[in-house]
């Protein structure tokens, strides 16, 4: 794939500036072998980096959960010089921090477990001389509605301050690089909510084996692109 030629521009992917970074894999979890995925993400990193120097290189971690099966230990995870960057994702409704059929009891004790775990993780990258990426977050439509016409009250507020905390601790100097919500759905539409995903079904931002429409953010969904449009902007010109 490196070395593949982009049939549209003619340059190969390891000459492309638009590729941000090669990410070894999606949640990858050593289970009840760590220190083995560790061995692997490290060869594998220093083979990336010696086809394609130009490019960062990271895991796709989603940090160190609370699972203890999981099998990551972000530090060790992310320890190879040939991995640029750290990554977490944090998942408040799947972690089970958030019912969304019972929000108001739940969503300021998840935003506190959302930040604690930011925090921590941030901690950790700080002492590794590392930047941070925020890749994956999001929650469902009021109520767990998974239609497009669904109300996004609690995602808008959940939006706001995970973008608030990102741009908060950039500001003061901590190493966090951004943040990318989970998922964008453009034009896109599920069959039906709940639907599994077949093919000839628009791509939604949700993976095929979850339920379509879950985290997907329309572009019809204007409070919520609001958002993301101030933060992306606030984000900018720290750059500048």
């Amino acid at each position: 794939m490196i070395q593949r030629h982009n049939s549209y521009t003619g340059l190969s992917y390891k000459e492309d500036p638009t590729i941000m970074a090669w990410e070894l894999a999606n949640e990858p979890r050593g289970i009840i072998r760590p220190s083995a995925m560790q061995k692997w993400i490290a060869e594998t990193a220093r083979f990336i980096k010696s086809l394609d120097p130009h490019h960062l290189v990271t895991v796709g971690s989603e940090g160190r959960t609370s699972s203890r099966f999981a099998g990551n230990v972000f530090r060790k995870d992310h320890a190879s010089p040939h991995i640029d960057y750290t990554t977490i994702h944090i998942w408040v409704q799947n972690w089970g921090w958030y019912d969304p059929q019972h929000a108001e009891k739940t969503f300021e004790k998840a935003c506190r477990k959302a930040k604690r775990y930011l925090k921590k993780h941030l901690r950790w990258s700080s002492r590794m001389g590392k930047p941070l990426v925020l890749e994956e977050f999001g929650i469902s439509r009021d109520l767990d509605d998974h239609s497009p016409e669904a109300p996004t009250t609690y995602r808008d507020q959940y939006y706001k301050f995970m973008f608030d905390e990102i741009y908060r601790r950039a500001v003061s100097g901590a190493p966090v690089a951004g943040c990318n919500f989970w998922a964008w759905a453009g034009q896109g539409r599920p069959r039906e909510p709940r639907a599994i995903w077949q093919p000839g079904d628009d791509f939604t931002g949700d993976p095929p084996h979850e339920h379509q429409g879950w985290y997907s953010v329309y572009d019809h969904d204007h409070s919520t692109l609001e958002i993301i449009r101030a933060y992306a902007k606030k984000m900018n010109e720290l750059g500048e």
